[in-house]
């Protein structure tokens, strides 16, 4: 049978000690890196979803300013159409004064 020396045993021992170490840090590292992958999609999903309600919020806005400016702009037209009216009717009571007094 092969005999080995104290020494021996003991540089294969701590080889294989420093091995394990090597593997359990390799281990270790893979991970700490997949949680900081899943964290980071999680944070980008995040900011994608802030995104998008900011994007909806901003098209509310739009669309409130649009529906007001529409109403601003009926409303407008009309008063204008009444004060049309009125003046026509205006213009047909002094065509009339001036046709009467003739």
């Amino acid at each position: 049978m092969f005999k080995l020396s104290q020494e021996t045993i003991a540089i294969v021992t701590v080889g294989l000690a420093l091995a394990g170490l090597d593997v359990h840090g390799r281990i270790e590292a893979r991970a700490d890196r997949e949680a900081i992958r899943a964290e980071a999609s999680a944070e980008r999903e995040a900011i994608r979803a802030e995104g998008r309600a900011d994007r909806a919020e901003a098209q509310a806005a739009r669309d409130a300013i649009r529906a007001e400016a529409r109403a601003d702009r009926e409303a407008f037209e009309r008063h204008i159409t009444r004060l049309t009216q009125g003046q026509s009717r205006l213009t047909g009571i002094v065509e009339q004064m001036r046709t009467a007094g003739r």
